[in-house]
């Protein structure tokens, strides 16, 4: 299945790339929780779901746009994120991309995915998982180098601005800091070795933003976690938010980090 994904994936961010400078894409036709869906949003959406509908495959679909479709008669979930960094593409910065995690009927975890793909829109860069391995445009990944520099990914309220403080504080290296817009590229930036640490802790993330990426980082034995360090629960049901996630293959930084959010 991770083919089909994958060629599906490469036709969706084909569209994307295609039609990212066109007029209308940005209206907005709906809101769902503290977000809104453009025609662009829909219009990915709706092309992801009539590839998979006649895939061979039989999906429900949980999607950020349009929550749970196909309850009945189904024996996979497909967790859809059609346009991850939505603001980033409408303004012409080159991050932003489709994620599609599927997962056995039954199963009830975001980390028991077995397949699934985050294509990046503007490099076409493809990044996959099966049930043993991870991929970048099918090049399995054996090897990881830690990065050079620290460069941490964050994500932060105001009220969390006294604990990162804290955390920042702790580290006895320069660092930098950057807030790229698109959940499932930073982690995979973590992942494949690009940055340091990545967390979002102000409670607007969703497991649809990060099922495939989630998946691909444990493949390679990262394992994104809460505060207290324990493996992200969340279900794959409906739409669900994520309070907090961190991730980071260095065991000191996480546990930095941790006992800083910890102590807040």
């Amino acid at each position: 299945m991770r083919e089909v994904l994958i060629k599906i994936t490469k036709e969706i961010i084909s569209f994307l790339y295609e039609e990212k400078d066109k007029q209308g894409i940005d209206k907005i036709i709906g809101k769902h929780g503290n977000d809104v869906t453009r025609v662009i949003d829909k219009k990915s959406e709706e092309l992801i779901f009539d590839r998979l509908n006649h895939s061979g495959y039989k999906f429900m679909f949980v999607s950020e746009e349009s929550g749970v479709v196909n309850k009945e008669n189904y024996e996979y979930i497909a967790i859809i994120d059609p346009l991850d960094g939505s603001t980033n593409y409408l303004n012409g910065i080159p991050w932003s991309s489709v994620s599609i995690a599927v997962y056995k009927k039954g199963e009830k975890d975001i980390l028991s995915s077995f397949t699934g793909v985050v294509g990046n829109i503007f490099t076409k860069k493809i990044y996959s998982y099966d049930e043993n391995f991870s991929y970048v445009d099918d090049e399995r990944i054996t090897t990881l180098n830690p990065p050079d520099k620290l460069l941490i990914i964050a994500y932060f309220s105001r009220s969390r601005l006294l604990s990162v403080k804290n955390f920042l504080d702790s580290l006895n290296v320069d660092y930098k800091i950057r807030s790229l817009g698109s959940a499932s590229l930073d982690m995979i930036l973590v992942c494949t070795g690009k940055a340091s640490i990545y967390f979002d802790i102000r409670g607007k993330l969703r497991n649809v933003d990060v099922a495939a990426s989630s998946n691909f980082c444990k493949k390679l034995e990262i394992i994104p976690r809460n505060s207290r360090l324990e493996e992200i629960r969340v279900g794959i049901e409906k739409v669900e938010q994520i309070q907090e996630i961190i991730l980071s293959s260095d065991q000191n930084l996480l546990s930095s980090l941790a006992l800083s959010l910890q102590k807040a």
